[in-house]
């Protein structure tokens, strides 16, 4: 007989988790508050344009993620960004510059001066932290490649993933994919090379690539809803959370019934703050506690579709990232969506998404929609040239919209892990450990499923 698993929440995370224990054979049920699955993850389309709530994309880092989704049946609604989409903008002085994307465009690029361009050769003769360190990013990437490229790089940089603040955010564990280049090759530019030459001696010709789906994310939720069927319950209500007999004896209810049922095994998907509202054991709910302090940038994300002719600049990008220092500028950025995959506008039209507040500017959280809208028109008219009014619109509010990995995460999953090892029988999965991407989630949720034993 197959354990039963109870998986708790029907984001990305936890439809992942229960869509991978179901192909291992287990009995799974998920129970999800909301009245629809996929968490922050929605498609709205209208007239031609389209709008996501939350990520526009997926960033595959390994096979693994299009393994999952060819699981799904999704193989054929994979659509790869476009060939422009590589070209990356930050903002300065005013106005967006092109990121360098290689040492020859490094060379020529105005984004950085001259004699920052050769503060960063010092990356080549600064010793690596010890191995035990945890700076910030900002301390990091001072010590490392100066303060030019803290500003105008790694600054706008982690404002589009973490919406974060690098003055916060650990290196070692926000940015992993720099501290390992130091920590093993002792430089970030000798690393990067080596690490390449590495990977393809290894065998491994795997390049990153950005994907989505051509009716938009919404196709992986509802690839994911279809495969649980039966297995998941919406605008479920846990009452109670017991353990009894080596198992887990769970009550909920709904608007039309009240159930319970003794699980094995528990998958606790929900946002780290969310934790501590579930009514669990106290022994277990007091080991939650260290997590609630993780900090979420709250996020508005505010899709608008233009007439093309009413936008000078030629969009020939993925998007642009707002550097702090840009005062004029109040958003974090701007994703030309319509530049990235096709679908996103009718002929003729434009669609971009803005971000707003993050850690940088939470207060803005709180504004209207009024007033968030001229925001952004008037960092539009500014950014790319906006000429006219939208022809569309969808804002989306993410109070808790993105785990931040500040300085001294390292002790929020020694917690994680001290509660597994007294819990065996509950695992935590999400945003707050592993990667806050789409293709992180849902390799951790694989992970977790590989582990658990029939």
């Amino acid at each position: 007989m197959s354990k039963k698993i109870l998986v708790v929440g029907g984001g990305i995370s936890g439809l992942s988790a229960a869509c991978a224990l179901k192909n291992r054979g287990f009995e799974v049920l998920l129970l999800e508050a909301k009245p629809r699955l996929g968490g922050v993850i929605n498609t709205v389309s209208e007239n031609g344009f389209r709008a996501e709530s939350g990520s526009n994309s997926v960033m595959v880092h390994s096979q693994k993620t299009l393994d999952f989704i060819k699981s799904l049946g999704l193989e054929s609604r994979v659509e790869n960004s476009s060939a422009v989409s590589k070209k990356r903008f930050f903002a300065k002085n005013g106005r967006i510059c092109e990121v360098p994307m290689s040492p020859l465009k490094m060379l020529f690029s105005r984004l950085f001066s001259f004699a920052g361009k050769l503060r960063m050769l010092g990356d080549l003769r600064k010793p690596p932290h010890p191995s035990d360190a945890d700076p910030s990013v900002a301390d990091f990437t001072r010590y490392r490649l100066g303060e030019e490229a803290l500003d105008y790089g790694m600054n706008p940089f982690m404002a589009g993933i973490y919406g974060g603040n690098p003055e916060k955010l650990s290196a070692r564990h926000a940015f992993p994919p720099f501290w390992n280049l130091e920590q093993k090759y002792g430089s970030i530019i000798k690393g990067a090379g080596k690490a390449r030459k590495e990977k393809a001696a290894a065998g491994n010709f795997f390049k990153p690539v950005m994907i989505s789906f051509k009716d938009g994310l919404n196709e992986l939720v509802d690839a994911l809803a279809k495969k649980l069927s039966q297995n998941a319950v919406c605008s479920a209500r846990i009452a109670s959370i017991d353990y009894e007999s080596g198992g887990w004896r769970v009550c909920w209810t709904t608007d039309s019934s009240e159930d319970c049922d003794v699980f094995d095994e528990m998958v606790l998907a929900v946002p780290a703050k969310d934790l501590k509202s579930l009514p669990l054991p106290f022994t277990l709910s007091k080991m939650f506690e260290p997590l609630d302090s993780i900090e979420y940038a709250p996020v508005i994300s505010y899709t608008m579709g233009f007439k093309r002719s009413d936008i000078s600049h030629k969009l020939d990008g993925f998007g642009a990232l707002i550097p702090e220092k840009e005062s004029k500028f109040r958003i974090l950025g701007a994703l030309f969506v319509s530049s990235v995959f096709g679908g996103r506008a009718p002929d003729g039209g434009a669609t971009i998404t803005c971000y707003v507040g993050g850690m940088r500017r939470p207060e803005l959280f709180n504004y209207s929609d009024g007033q968030i809208r001229k925001i952004v028109l008037e960092d539009l008219r500014g950014l790319v040239g906006l000429r006219g009014e939208p022809v569309f619109e969808r804002i989306f509010r993410w109070k808790n919209a993105i785990p931040q990995y500040n300085v001294g995460y390292g002790e929020k999953l020694e917690a994680i892990a001290e509660i597994e090892k007294e819990f065996p029988t509950v695992k935590l999965l999400g945003a707050y450990r592993g990667g806050v991407g789409v293709s992180n989630c849902i390799e951790n949720a694989a992970a977790i499923a590989e582990k658990m034993n029939p």
